[in-house]
């Protein structure tokens, strides 16, 4: 028969156990590594298409698109704004990793897997409102305009593929410069972008829309993308896939076009595709 000594013993063994116990399920639920997402989806400060709201989180015309696929996908993922150079490296190294806002060209064209179109645009050639030559794409690739571009964008690989002259074109960096008060500052004569984007970059040089003047239209109509690297597992960019066909077949996807100014309203600070 137990002393009452040693019942009070065996409780204190007892709850020491427990203790024990439970400190160390708390231990390993602490050192368990929490879940990563399945995608890391890059873009940049592009406004109206991505920019950040006030409280930090990724807005936008294209955002709004993207998180609908990507919830109808199932695939867990977070949305992270970089710099557009380092977003596209990383769409095209990483394996799980998408880009948006990518624009296609024939360049990126082989590189890239173009899950989802977010938005069909129309570009131009915006030049001066008072420089009244008319801008013909005979003239441009004569050389008798001097064109403006970023590097980390389209603009530049589009104006050499309709022949514009090397030695006719200003190439900036993406950071920090806009083509536009090139333009304004009468260094350049013509840049590229389309209304919507043209709009925004306007607004954010706080310049009236009639300072400048579409001069030319440009044949060329790859629009913007959700995309994929070709390293992303094929599983899950047949989801990404079939998330947006089957809200197309819902009638609940249609991509926006590119061709009237956004209305969202955003304070732009940089752009690029």
């Amino acid at each position: 028969m137990l002393t009452g000594d040693a019942v009070v013993r065996g409780r204190d063994l007892g709850v020491r156990f427990m203790k024990s116990f439970w400190v160390g399920i708390a231990l390993l639920l602490a050192a368990a590594p929490v879940r990563a997402t399945d995608l890391v989806v890059y873009t940049e400060d592009f406004p109206p298409y991505n920019f950040k709201a006030p409280d930090g989180t990724v807005v936008g015309t294209s955002t709004e698109r993207v998180r609908q696929v990507l919830d109808r996908s199932g695939l867990s993922y977070s949305i992270k704004m970089v710099p557009w150079s380092r977003a596209v490296k990383r769409a095209m190294t990483e394996k799980n990793v998408l880009i948006y806002t990518l624009a296609k060209t024939p360049k990126r064209d082989p590189k890239f897997d173009w899950l989802v179109p977010l938005m069909r645009s129309q570009y131009y050639l915006f030049a001066r409102a008072d420089d009244p030559r008319p801008v013909t794409l005979d003239a441009v690739r004569a050389g008798k305009f001097r064109a403006v571009c970023v590097t980390a964008n389209i603009s530049c690989e589009i104006l050499r593929k309709i022949g514009l002259p090397a030695d006719k074109l200003i190439q900036l960096p993406n950071e920090g410069f806009l083509d536009l008060p090139v333009v304004l500052a009468g260094r350049a004569d013509v840049y590229f972008n389309d209304r919507a984007g043209n709009a925004e970059q306007l607004k954010a040089a706080g310049k009236a829309a009639n300072v400048v003047r579409e001069a030319m239209k440009v044949d060329y109509d790859g629009g913007f993308y959700l995309a994929a690297g070709k390293q992303v597992p094929q599983d899950m960019r047949a989801k990404v896939r079939a998330a947006y066909a089957a809200l197309v077949r819902e009638h609940k996807f249609t991509p926006l076009d590119g061709d009237a100014p956004a209305k969202t309203p955003c304070v732009p600070t940089g752009r690029g595709r």
